[in-house]
């Protein structure tokens, strides 16, 4: 907030009143009129920042806000605790976060635990009902009209679900909401039967599966309602309508899981009942930033379905043998949790164990899972639909995570050896990965058909940076210094390309949706992100906030953001991080961006100019001077690999926006100390 310069005739004095009716005008004197008076200097107006590190505000001094420590802690030889995040007053108008929670406290009875289905850590239930507050006549048809308009085509329904379902009044909204817009968001880039047709079938007869899509359209609402700018006339009215639907939504959700704790019987039916529930309730958990809860619950679902099909020894082999729908999702929400797990590192029981390590197998896989077979198209050579693509994808992935499981429990112990065949295996699935991308070609160059719709064009495109990043995966587990990620330099220009796609198809889709809704002379076009990124900043980007249950570009990207060394790749991976608010799963674009960005600034250190969005002169190809001094005197053109480090671990609360990252060198051998050690904490 900054003070307005005062009105210079507030600096006027008056002279004494008369007995007589002075003139207005002669009443008022400035100083500078008068030469005997001395004249008084006014005090110059100047913004008052609110800004610094935590250190520089405590001891009421000028922070010049260096990151990742300032220049006063430095010369001081404190540690620069970081940078509290911005007042909320502080914040744009349009800085939009995922399904936030609304700042008005809520005054929660706690809620009852359950073994099957826990409450997330901070969420409790309504014991009253829910009163939304009055709607203007005509609203709610106008809402839908709109939403119908804004979501476009969608898959057809094979049974469009009648109104005859057992819903409050209430309720009907957002259950509509979700059959109209939420359910083809939540697919993502991909088209999905499941969540357009089987979650609302099922509807009609479980009341778990019921409470918990009315629970996803409350929190889309919330969502949507969020992204809004009320005038201040309604800004109160909006902010309670904003609360209102987030109650329902936590009171839904609360429903469906004592509806789904008195679920009985063992029959098939009772399973796939409890096993659509909990994706439901994986995804509101994921929806509302509570990751660890999200995790229990994909723990949950795996257990059951190890239940319903006792003779599978694990997951890969299911995908691999039983095409159920229900079986590709556990597997994908598998993938997102263990590739979470390798990412952040966390402690248990926050781990997904996709295969038994508890013994030591001759081979990492089962019998009938051979590098050989996992990953083949149908038909030798070529894939023939997208859809037949990513189930091998999947499969591939499943694998190469399992292996990698193994692997890690394998170095607890220092006396057991690699046996001979998981080098075999692993090197099989290095090959598998080539063939992958070879049969994936021709559908990667269908991508660049005008024809094309956009939203398939974007999944192909979000498929192959998936697939690329699983061969990094691999690789990284052949490297033993950072140095060594150098070579996967074409890995992450690729990734970066097809990112600049998706995001930009997004782009393009949102000032289409603009044009629809906004008058011509209040338009603002598409592609502001890339535009942003060439002037040397990061922009915020003008798509709205989202949420899908699969994966989409934050994994990708974030490995380019930490593990690439180019700066110009890798400043474009923070950008398109920082392109819109999306979380995928529990992958989060705003946690991401926020950790590569502190990672980059500690790797920058000492560079002239770095840190910045910009990239440091130091660093430009094109800058005929290249390169910096360090501190021993040699001349660097990259950074070396001294100050190159890697996440160790993260602790983090999306719902408060902070997290406790720990970095460090990538291998220390012998109990040795990491010097490169160095934890902080970032809030955004």
């Amino acid at each position: 907030m900054s003070l307005t310069p005062l009105n210079p005739s507030s600096h006027s004095t008056q002279s004494p009143p008369s007995s007589q009716s002075p003139d207005i005008s002669s009443t008022s004197v400035h100083p500078a009129a008068n030469p005997d008076q001395p004249v008084k200097r006014g005090r110059r107006s100047n913004p008052k920042v609110k800004t610094g590190c935590t250190n520089c505000k405590q001891r009421r001094i000028k922070c010049d806000e260096k990151r990742p420590e300032c220049t006063q802690c430095l010369r001081s030889g404190k540690t620069c605790t970081g940078y509290p995040p911005p007042s909320r007053g502080s914040r744009p108008a349009m800085e939009i976060r995922i399904a936030p929670k609304p700042l008005a406290g809520m005054q929660l009875a706690p809620a009852p635990s359950s073994s099957l289905a826990p409450q997330p850590t901070g969420i409790s239930m309504l014991q009253k009902q829910t009163i939304l507050p009055p709607r203007r006549a005509g609203r709610r048809r106008k809402i839908m009209e709109d939403y119908r308009s804004f979501s476009g085509p969608t898959v057809p329904l094979l049974h469009r679900p009648s109104m005859a379902l057992p819903l409050q009044p209430g309720e009907n909204m957002y259950f509509e909401l979700f059959r109209l817009h939420t359910a083809s968001q939540l697919s993502g880039y991909f088209n999905s039967n499941f969540w357009t047709q089987r979650v609302l079938q099922e509807c009609h007869n479980e009341s778990a599966i019921r409470h918990s899509v009315v629970a996803l359209g409350a929190l889309y609402k919330t969502l949507e309602q969020s992204f809004e700018t009320p005038s201040h006339i309604y800004a109160q009215h909006h902010a309670d309508s904003v609360m209102a639907h987030w109650q329902v939504a936590i009171k839904q959700y609360s429903d469906a899981c004592n509806a789904m704790l008195s679920v009985r019987g063992d029959t098939p039916s009772s399973h796939n009942t409890r096993l659509v529930a909990i994706i439901l309730l994986a995804c509101f958990d994921s929806f509302i930033g509570d990751h660890k809860q999200a995790i229990i619950q994909i723990q949950t679902g795996l257990g059951l379905l190890g239940q319903s099909r006792a003779h599978r020894s694990n997951i890969l082999s299911a995908l691999d043998n039983d095409p159920d729908e229900l079986v590709t999702l556990f597997g994908r929400l598998a993938i997102q949790a263990k590739s979470y797990d390798l990412a952040f590192h966390f402690p248990a029981p926050y781990v997904v164990k996709l295969g038994s390590t508890t013994q030591r197998p001759d081979s990492p896989a089962s019998e009938g899972d051979s590098p050989s077979s996992i990953g083949s198209p149908i038909r030798e050579g070529v894939f023939e639909s997208l859809a037949e693509a990513r189930l091998a994808s999947d499969k591939l992935c499943m694998a190469l995570l399992m292996f990698i499981e193994q692997l890690h429990a394998a170095k607890m112990d220092a006396s057991y050896v690699l046996p001979a065949a998981w080098k075999k295996y692993g090197m099989g699935l290095k090959d598998r990965l080539t063939a992958w991308a070879d049969a994936f070609e021709p559908i990667l160059a269908s991508r660049l058909d005008p024809g094309m719709p956009p939203i398939e064009r974007a999944g192909i495109a979000a498929l192959k940076m998936f697939q690329v990043n699983t061969t990094i995966i691999f690789l990284m587990l052949f490297c033993d210094n950072e140095l060594q990620f150098d070579a996967f330099l074409p890995h992450f220009k690729m990734i970066v390309d097809l990112g600049w796609e998706v995001v930009g198809a997004d782009e393009s889709r949102h000032a289409t949706e603009s044009h629809r809704f906004t008058p011509p002379h209040h338009l603002q076009y598409a592609h502001g992100t890339k535009g942003a990124f060439r002037a040397g900043k990061y922009g915020t980007g003008r798509l709205k906030p989202s949420f899908s249950a699969d994966l989409g570009i934050v994994p990708p990207l974030f490995v380019v953001a930490t593990k690439c060394r180019d700066p110009w790749l890798r400043r474009q991976a923070i950008q398109l991080l920082k392109s819109s608010a999306r979380r995928e799963g529990m992958w989060d674009s705003e946690l991401t961006s926020n950790i590569a960005t502190w990672v980059m600034q500690l790797e920058e250190q000492g560079v002239p100019g770095g840190g910045g969005a910009a990239v440091p002169p130091a660093f430009d190809p094109h800058n005929p001077m290249a390169g910096y001094t360090d501190a021993n005197g040699v001349l660097q053109r990259s950074i070396p690999e001294d100050r190159r480090i890697m996440l160790k671990a993260a602790d983090f609360d999306l719902r408060s926006r902070f997290a406790e990252i720990t970095v460090g060198t990538r291998a220390v051998f012998n109990g040795s100390p990491d010097v490169r050690s160095k934890t902080t904490r970032i809030a955004w």
